[in-house]
């Protein structure tokens, strides 16, 4: 059995088993009613305590991958998993009691988020734009006309956000927007009124650990579909459909967060496929779009949608950053109608003096020419990062560059730990965000960091390469003190 162990890695020994196991179910390696090796047997050939693969088949059973017998024949046996059609029902609004909390992941997220607009430190952590891309052509001029905002400002925005999108072959009219302040917002209230306590969500992993929480604290059950060079693993998506039914399919197709992959042509035609087969929606993210350096733009899934199964969800959060906090969702009229009650009831609203400012620069032609000004600026910087990484590859971090976006994805060797790469880096003033965090469940393999290049100078990316440099090799040089051992479970 194919199964490999990164002893170096943030994840348990026992998650990191169980997530491989369950990737050779998924995948077809291990097919309906394959015995598993005895826990003795399995914790010999990996070399691991035998609690070890207890634990690692407990959740195995828990998440309804294998089944246990204390019968002849007994042992522990690859689950069946469902086959059929899973149509999508629509639910009212749930009506409980929320106890909101975050995990150790989330807090730590959270934390590092905050950080990244502290002077003192160099940033390439949170997502938070540099004051340098505040847009400034002509704002002095719209300012003095604020007292001219007026009341329907919100149907403006709508208009506006039409004529963009036709730009990107989607064609709908206001009636098809929903105005939130941005695309977490809008994922939050998607949750709260279509589904229910135990329903499932497939999503792509690593996923964004706030993501992650709104789904938890909801009660929802969050499934994840391992990443590809070019999207999502369709084939373990069909399969965890099978399993799971569930209502709803997230995505972020152009730029996804935190990998930064562009999911291709082929696959965005497959996925709306396998939807439609299955009648599940999609919940479509495009909040990165606008952030491409190289390459034709590819058609978004709303674009291809022949089933009017798809929801789109953007924000102007980070192309034009001055709190404003516009974003939308794009779907079919009674959906749009239905959010739009849900969100007077909850009494959230988009300022009217924001939407003002912003229409002002969309019309006068300010947007567009900011946004190029934008994609060529933070290119520049991606460009000074990889070279910066190239230099240092041999410290053990590598990369696949992205094509856009404000996120490098980073792969580490196996004897480099994220958590002590993090902290190492941390106590030399420098904001990195470790992989971990963006597995629920934790995650078998090499280990993982996410650099944002959003909020560093570009004069600043050679000093935070230099200090990254350092934190590996204080982390590697940890790891051999260390030596190999068990992690504690």
């Amino acid at each position: 059995m194919n199964i490999h162990i990164n002893r170096s890695s943030e994840t348990p020994f026992y998650l990191q088993i169980s997530c491989s196991i369950q990737n050779l179910i998924l995948s077809g390696e291990l097919s309906r009613g394959y015995k598993m090796p005895s826990e003795r047997r399995l914790a010999e050939e990996l070399g691991v305590h035998r609690n070890t693969i207890i634990k690692a088949y407990g959740q195995l059973v828990d998440d309804g991958y294998l089944i246990v017998s204390s019968k002849k024949p007994k042992g522990y046996f690859v689950k069946e998993i469902a086959d059929g059609r899973f149509p999508f029902q629509r639910f009212f609004p749930l009506e409980k009691m929320i106890r909101y909390h975050f995990n150790e992941k989330e807090k730590l997220f959270l934390d590092i988020f905050c950080q990244s607009e502290n002077e003192a430190l160099l940033s390439l952590g949170g997502i938070v734009m540099d004051k340098a891309a505040y847009p400034d052509e002509g704002i002095r001029e719209i300012v003095l006309h604020l007292a001219n905002a007026s009341q329907n400002e919100a149907e403006r925005m709508k208009r506006n956000i039409c004529s963009l999108l036709f730009q990107e072959n989607m064609y709908i009219n206001p009636k098809n927007i929903q105005l939130v302040s941005e695309t977490n917002q809008a994922l939050n209230h998607l949750m709260t009124l279509y589904l229910k306590e135990g329903d499932c969500v497939i999503a792509e992993e690593p996923i964004v650990p706030d993501n992650a929480s709104i789904f938890r604290n909801k009660g929802i059950q969050l499934v994840t579909v391992p990443m590809e060079a070019d999207g999502m693993d369709l084939d373990k998506l069909e399969a965890a459909i099978r399993k799971y039914a569930p209502k709803f399919i997230y995505t972020m197709p152009n730029y996804h967060n935190p990998t930064g992959i562009v999911m291709s042509l082929e696959k965005r035609h497959r996925l709306l496929e396998i939807t439609g087969k299955y009648c599940i929606p999609v919940i479509e993210e495009d909040s990165q779009r606008d952030f491409r350096y190289e390459g034709g733009r590819l058609p978004t899934l709303y674009s291809l949608d022949r089933y009017r199964s798809v929801v789109y969800l953007d924000s102007f959060t980070l192309t034009f950053p001055y709190g404003i906090k516009t974003g939308y969702i794009v779907g079919p009229t009674d959906l749009i109608d239905t959010l739009g009650r849900l969100i007077i009831v909850d009494e959230t609203s988009v300022s009217s003096m924001g939407q003002y400012m912003l229409n002002e620069y969309i019309e006068r032609g300010y947007f567009a020419r900011h946004v190029q000004r934008l994609a060529a600026r933070y290119a520049r910087k991606l460009e000074l990062l990889c070279r910066g990484l190239d230099r240092i590859a041999d410290k053990g971090i590598h990369y696949t560059r992205p094509k856009g976006g404000l996120l490098l994805w980073c792969t580490l060797d196996e004897d480099i730990n994220e958590r002590t790469l993090f902290r190492e880096a941390q106590k030399r003033g420098l904001l990195i965000i470790p992989g971990f965090l963006f597995y629920p469940k934790g995650y078998p393999g090499a280990g993982h960091v996410r650099l944002c290049f959003s909020n560093i100078r570009d004069e600043d990316i050679d000093k935070a390469i230099a200090i990254l440099g350092q934190a590996l090799d204080s982390s590697a040089d940890s790891s051999k003190v260390e030596g190999n051992h068990e992690q504690t479970e």
